[in-house]
């Protein structure tokens, strides 16, 4: 595996790690919010929340050696447009699955499933290439 491989590879694998702290994140702020937020305006400040975390830890993390390609609000703003469209992909794909009525990816787990899998890749991907690129 050549270099340029080798560190994407841990790139992605760091990503996944980073991103497995953001579900924490998310998930527990949610718990603790709705009941004083609503689930709504408490799902809103989770995923903030979590995204701002994902991005420090990326950004620290992940691609430090990237980390003065941008300026970090510039950055910052890249990572939250770059999980919005991971987030409305994945949103589009669970739907469209589960309302196909197929066998096996119309179950809802499957579809999750499916959907976040595909959503990682582009997350990651714009990431990579376009908030932590070089300029």
């Amino acid at each position: 595996m050549s270099n340029g491989a080798e560190t994407t590879q841990r790139r992605f694998i760091g990503f996944v790690m980073v991103g497995a702290i953001g579900f924490l994140v998310d998930g527990g702020l949610l718990m603790l919010l709705t009941a004083h937020l609503g689930p709504l305006a408490g799902r809103l400040v989770s995923f903030l929340s979590a995204v701002t975390v994902t991005f420090l830890l990326n950004r620290r993390f992940v691609f430090a050696d990237r980390a003065a390609s941008a300026p970090v609000h510039v950055q910052l703003y890249r990572y939250i447009a770059a999980n919005s469209v991971g987030a409305l992909l994945n949103l589009g794909i669970y739907t469209g699955l589960v309302l196909t009525g197929w066998p096996w990816v119309s179950q809802p787990l499957i579809a999750f499933a499916i959907a976040s899998a595909t959503a990682l890749i582009v997350n990651f991907t714009l990431t990579h290439l376009i908030v932590f690129g070089k300029d």
